[in-house]
């Protein structure tokens, strides 16, 4: 048998792909693979912030639109680019082991938050990231940047910037242990991260049963517990990528943590909660009301 499994064409994508496909042959060594690279509107319009291309789902719609018209059999995303509600006809069945969840700084020395010098220019496309770092650095500048990771990494090293925030999952899966520019872990505090960050997941059709059992063996239990947390939160906040909204699940042994937190976009307010609970989808609806409670109308009814 053979798994045509749709992708982006970055080379990071690609590689995520690959990390999922070895899940599937530890289950099912037997099985053949055909990965379909398809071009994303994320991947074609690299001149306007993600917010400003005013389409859900730029990197993921076209995607799975593989997988519905039978050109594929299951899409692979970055679980952070996948909006809380996908086609109908459609089901996130699979969840990779996760990677870091957090943002990171990059820069050629060495900088976290709070060694940034005054001023300084810090690249992100992220209404989230950019909101965020406002909050707690407001005499940051703010420098839109879109592209790969290695493109955005090449900004840095080029002096464009001084700095980028990026998904510390995403640099170490492109670059292993020895990237060309030096990271520094985001306390979730200080930025929340994009549910869905650091797991790479698979989306497929509803009815292709076979498909859907064989993704979820392939799954890695927490990751997917997290992930459903993240996703009812996600879900239930509403917005996109133009809402500075973070949250972030943790699973223990005695239930799961989630940390949720709003900016404003220009920094000027923050707001964090935390819930804890059993089931993942209760703690992450809970967190998201806990949020819009907190942050009272008229917030409340637009995020």
């Amino acid at each position: 048998m053979k798994l045509r499994v749709a992708t982006r064409g970055s080379k990071l994508s690609l590689l995520q792909t690959e990390l999922f496909i070895k899940s599937i042959k530890e289950v099912e060594p037997d099985l053949e693979f055909e990965i379909v690279v398809v071009k994303t509107t994320g991947d074609l319009v690299q001149d306007r912030p993600l917010y400003a291309i005013g389409v859900k789902g730029v990197f993921e719609k076209e995607v799975n639109l593989a997988v519905l018209r039978g050109q594929a059999d299951v899409a692979v995303h970055s679980l952070k680019d996948l909006p809380s509600e996908i086609h109908e006809d459609l089901v996130v069945a699979g969840y990779s082991k996760r990677d870091s969840p957090y943002d990171a700084i990059a820069s050629t020395r060495g900088y976290d938050v709070w060694g940034l010098p005054r001023g300084a220019r810090v690249g992100t496309s992220s209404v989230r990231r950019g909101a965020f770092l406002k909050s707690i650095r407001p005499d940051l500048h703010i420098e839109p940047l879109r592209g790969n990771v290695d493109t955005r990494i090449g900004k840095v090293l080029s002096g464009a910037v001084d700095a980028a925030v990026l998904a510390e999952a995403g640099v170490r899966r492109l670059y292993g242990e020895n990237p060309p520019v030096e990271i520094r872990r985001v306390k979730p505090d200080e930025i929340p991260p994009p549910p869905g960050q650091g797991i790479v997941a698979a989306v497929a059709r509803k009815d292709d049963r076979g498909i859907i059992d064989l993704l979820r063996k392939a799954s890695d239990p927490r990751a997917a517990l997290e992930a459903r947390a993240e996703r009812a939160f996600l879900k239930e906040m509403g917005g996109g990528c133009h809402v500075a909204v973070g949250g972030l699940a943790t699973a223990t042994p005695n239930g799961i943590e989630f940390l949720a937190g709003w900016a404003s976009v220009d920094g000027s307010r923050k707001v964090l909660v935390k819930a804890f609970g059993e089931s993942p989808e209760e703690v992450g609806v809970r967190a998201a009301r806990m949020l819009k409670s907190a942050l009272g109308p008229p917030h409340g009814h637009r995020v």
